[in-house]
C-alpha cells in the first residue's frame, strides 16, 4: 500500500504498547479509526500479512503535536461493523493486537534483530572459549560442520 499522506485529525486517544504509539481518531463520519506507529525498519509490504479488523486501510502519518508518526490504520465503517466494534475501548484493544501481529511480522522477517550487539558478542566469546576449551580452531569447527 501506498503512504497516503499526513491524518491532521486530533486524536480523541493516544497510548502506548509495547514501546509503540497508537492513535484513536474519529473519522469525519463520526466512526472511530486505529493506528499504530511503524518500526523505525518496517518494510513496505509488511503490512499485507497483518489481519487486523478490516485490514489495513491506512498508510501515512499522523500528528503527534508538533512531530509527524508514520503508522498504517484500520477503519470500522465496514458493512459488518456494529457500535461494539466501533467504541474507545474495541478499537484500542484492536490498535494492540496490531502491535501484537506487527512485532510478529517484523521479528519472522528479521529473526536476528532480537539479539542486541552486546548479546551476540557475548555469544561469540562464550563460543570462543567452549571451542579453546576442546583444543579446536574455528576453522576445524567448520570443516566439522560440513561432515
Amino acid at each position: 500500500m501506498q503512504y497516503l499522506g499526513t491524518n491532521e485529525a486530533m486524536p480523541a486517544k493516544i497510548g502506548t504498547y509495547k514501546g509503540y504509539k497508537y492513535f484513536i481518531i474519529p473519522s469525519i463520519f463520526g466512526a472511530l479509526n486505529g493506528y499504530a506507529e511503524l518500526p523505525k525498519s518496517w518494510k513496505d509490504g509488511d503490512e499485507d500479512e497483518l489481519t487486523v479488523h478490516g485490514g489495513i486501510t491506512f498508510k501515512g502519518y499522523v500528528r503527534d503535536g508538533a512531530s509527524k508518526v508514520k503508522v498504517i490504520g484500520f477503519d470500522t465503517l465496514h458493512a459488518f461493523d456494529d457500535q461494539e466494534t466501533r467504541d474507545l475501548k474495541s478499537v484500542e484493544k484492536e490498535c494492540k493486537y496490531m502491535i501484537d501481529e506487527m512485532i510478529e511480522v517484523w521479528n519472522k522477517h528479521r529473526p536476528l534483530s532480537r539479539v542486541s550487539t552486546e548479546t551476540a558478542l557475548e555469544l561469540a566469546d562464550e563460543l570462543g572459549k567452549l571451542v579453546t576449551k576442546r583444543g579446536l580452531s574455528f576453522d576445524e569447527l567448520g570443516y566439522l560442520h560440513e561432515k
